[in-house]
């Protein structure tokens, strides 16, 4: 059962509604942000810290996420997210040739293209493929070698994605020049692609709270069991916590749970956005949606932690999204603005020492 898991996260429909009672938590941001998370491609924050972008005392969401709406995967749309989280932030704004912060365009233009392109639909369409192709087909025949968007990059076949080749796709795609324009987009960008425990990864809701600390969304993928034998994948990007949120049921092997207070993250779905169509279980067995906040949708944070989810009456559970894995990013800034930081570095050097010489006189 756990080896159809691993297979490619493919889109599917989710129609459920209702909006429960949450608790009101206050998150306050530390100091300075703690270690990023570890693996072994992870990167250290306090080599980032001094130009990352701080979310407001007291927030806990990061703003400047934008949304997109599925295009041909779930997993490049997420990455266009982040793509377009980065190109807002000073120093990495020509990452796309455009506002990519902004949903817009066809397979030809606009964000909508820099996710899938005219190539990777077509090639899907001519390979019988509903959602796309990253592979060669009759009018793309050289496509492979020549990926011109996410989901190429990403490999994405069919609207499925792995997610390893979410990780490399995502960075390859940040690192890519487009010569059909005149921007020079590439920009040296690292990711890493850390599982949760089950897995014997250590990415856990810490990780995930030290990523936002340090202003970078995440990209997660997930999982649930739609049936005893049927694992259903998916992609979405968290870019908030708020600690001690739900109360859910986990399922830690076939017909056994254990009943855990987590944390709940700000999520933007690709699927539908800010409707609260994905459902938990709480202690007694009642189902809960996900949380409605204006405009934010809160889901559980909720680590794989075994089996497949089943009802105690045998039948299966509902959209219960478990977090397998996290794709974590950071784009480099521009040479400019690396300068720029570092004459603001030496300034501030200078007042300290001027201050300290003045107090050591006085």
């Amino acid at each position: 059962m756990l080896a159809a898991a691993a297979g490619a996260a493919q889109a599917e429909t989710k129609v459920l509604d209702g909006v429960p009672a949450f608790y009101d938590m206050t998150v306050v941001w530390p100091a300075d942000p703690p270690p990023s998370a570890s693996g072994p491609d992870a990167f250290s924050a306090a080599t980032l810290a001094p130009d990352a972008p701080r979310p407001p005392l007291g927030g806990a969401r990061l703003s400047g996420v934008p949304e997109y709406v599925w295009w041909y995967g779930c997993s490049p749309t997420a990455g266009g997210m982040m793509v377009g989280y980065w190109d807002g932030i000073q120093g990495r704004e020509n990452l796309f040739d455009g506002d990519a912060r902004q949903w817009f365009g066809n397979q030809d233009t606009g964000t909508k293209a820099m996710v899938a392109s005219r190539a990777h639909i077509t090639a899907g369409r001519e390979n019988g493929k509903t959602y796309g192709d990253w592979h060669n087909s009759t009018s793309y025949p050289n496509h492979e070698p020549n990926p011109d968007c996410i989901a190429d990059f990403m490999k994405t076949e069919d609207s499925g994605s792995y997610a390893a080749n979410i990780t490399s796709g995502l960075k390859r795609f940040i690192e890519w020049d487009n010569p059909g324009t005149a921007l020079h987009e590439g920009q040296p960008a690292m990711t890493a692609d850390t599982d949760v425990p089950f897995y014997g990864g250590n990415f856990s809701y810490e990780s995930f709270k030290a990523e936002i600390n340090t202003g970078r969304p995440v990209l997660l993928d997930l999982m649930t069991a739609e049936t005893a034998s049927k694992w259903i994948g998916h992609s979405v990007v968290g870019y908030g916590y708020r600690d001690e949120m739900f109360k859910v049921k986990v399922a830690t092997g076939v017909g056994t749970e254990v009943d855990m207070v987590v944390g709940g993250f700000a999520v933007m779905d690709t699927w539908a956005n800010g409707t609260a169509q994905s459902e938990w279980v709480d202690w007694d067995w009642n189902v809960i949606p996900s949380v409605l906040e204006g405009n934010v949708e809160w889901w559980p944070f909720v680590p794989l932690l075994g089996a497949s989810w089943i009802y105690d009456d045998g039948t299966p559970g509902p959209y219960d999204w478990l977090i397998t894995d996290a794709v974590t990013l950071y784009v480099t800034p521009e040479p400019a603005t690396l300068a720029l930081l570092a004459v603001g570095a030496m300034a501030c050097l200078r007042r300290h020492r001027k201050h300290a010489s003045a107090a050591a006189d006085g």
